[in-house]
């Protein structure tokens, strides 16, 4: 898995602690067969286990920004997979939150 890191997002995540939380979740009630949509948190999220650290050079980070912030990314897939991009960017602009995206979408493709 390669990650793409916004410069962004990457100042967000810097800001906030360091850490990045990113997960594909089922909805509690819906039909079957309902795709996991991507979460993302500068805390870890209650009640969820089986994250793992993701390798510092498997994050693309944006060229533009003149030192590598220092952040750890915990990633937990959809059924034990994982995509071939991860996309880390920053939506909202009246509250701005962090954003994940399996190969550029909001629903983890598995």
């Amino acid at each position: 898995m390669r990650v793409e890191l916004s410069s962004d997002a990457a100042a967000f995540v810097t800001a906030c602690g360091g850490q990045l939380w990113v997960w594909a979740e089922r909805p509690a009630m819906c039909c079957s067969g309902s795709p996991a949509w991507m979460r993302a948190a500068t805390t870890a999220p209650g009640g969820k286990s089986g994250f793992v650290l993701v390798p510092d050079d498997a994050i693309d980070r944006p060229p533009t920004s003149a030192t590598r912030p220092r952040l750890q990314l915990f990633f937990r897939g959809a059924g034990g997979t994982s995509p071939e991009v991860l996309e880390i960017a920053m939506r909202g602009r009246r509250h701005p939150k962090v954003a994940a995206y399996w190969d550029g979408c909001l629903m983890a493709m598995t």
